[in-house]
């Protein structure tokens, strides 16, 4: 019947879509990035030089 298209479409469908997309965004966006981009960079940089560099220099004099 006319009115079946005429009435506004079932109160389900224009719920459900609009909170769809104002719900925040999946928590894979929202948190932080990976932490192998926050952590520090390899400890092999950090770490001190060879013991070999740091210990006194040879007592030749």
């Amino acid at each position: 019947k006319p009115t079946e298209e005429e009435k506004p479409k079932p109160a389900e469908e224009e719920q459900l879509q609009p909170a769809e997309e104002e719900k925040p965004k999946p928590a894979e966006e929202e948190k932080p990035k990976p932490t192998e981009e926050e952590k520090p960079k390899p400890t092999e940089e950090e770490k001190p030089k060879p013991a070999e560099e740091e210990k006194p220099k040879p007592v030749e004099e």
